[in-house]
């Protein structure tokens, strides 16, 4: 065990780990901050002291606020698109993720956030910052961009099982139902009326694929 062997590999597999325990705790911060008092009222001091870390750690791990809110928007994105985009029924993942979307949307009617923040920070927010910050605005653009493709490909995925119409562009209709999502999200976060499980029903009649007549 010489020099360069195990100890040395072990103290730096702890120092990555101390690494990613720190930002992981910054990231969190800012989640519980943002979610009690929106976006641009918490301080970077009020966030660190949260963490329970300086603002020498915060600087380590980010450069600046913007890319400490791209990160932040990246964890609840990320989660808000993995619990609502179904896989592993090729079949019927499509029509599990709308029937999600749905539910999302309609947990938002009730009064709690549709996205995974709780309590909080409404997507008006955040196209706010996406209009102030193009570093912000490329980010969710990117992330937009990445929950059309997998929508796309769960309906790609139905076409293949003959139950999504084949007619119908996945790609187009990952867009789509995106764009109804973030739409309906808009519309109850400005109390216009706006009843997710229709809509739901109704996107999912015009792509599903109608059974052969006998």
């Amino acid at each position: 065990m010489g020099l360069y062997g195990r100890p040395m590999r072990a103290a730096a597999r702890s120092r990555d780990d101390s690494k990613r325990e720190t930002r992981e705790a910054l990231v969190q911060a800012g989640i519980a901050e943002f979610a009690e008092h929106g976006l641009d009222t918490p301080s970077l001091d009020a966030i660190c002291a949260r963490a329970g870390y300086t603002r020498g750690a915060f600087y380590v791990h980010f450069r600046d606020r913007d890319a400490f809110l791209v990160a932040v928007m990246e964890r609840v994105l990320g989660r808000f698109f993995d619990s609502i985009i179904a896989t592993g029924d090729a079949a019927h993942d499509l029509e599990r993720t709308v029937g999600r979307f749905a539910d999302a949307l309609a947990s938002g009617r009730r009064g709690a956030s549709p996205l995974p923040l709780p309590g909080a920070v409404q997507l008006h927010r955040l196209l706010e910052a996406c209009a102030r910050s193009p570093q912000i605005r490329r980010r969710f653009g990117s992330l937009m961009q990445e929950a059309i493709a997998r929508v796309g490909r769960a309906t790609a995925a139905g076409q293949a099982a003959r139950t999504v119409r084949g007619d119908v562009d996945p790609v187009q209709v990952g867009l789509l139902l995106v764009a109804v999502a973030f739409g309906g999200i808009a519309l109850l976060e400005t109390g216009i009326p706006f009843d997710p499980g229709k809509a739901s029903r109704t996107a999912l009649r015009l792509v599903a694929r109608r059974p052969a007549r006998a």
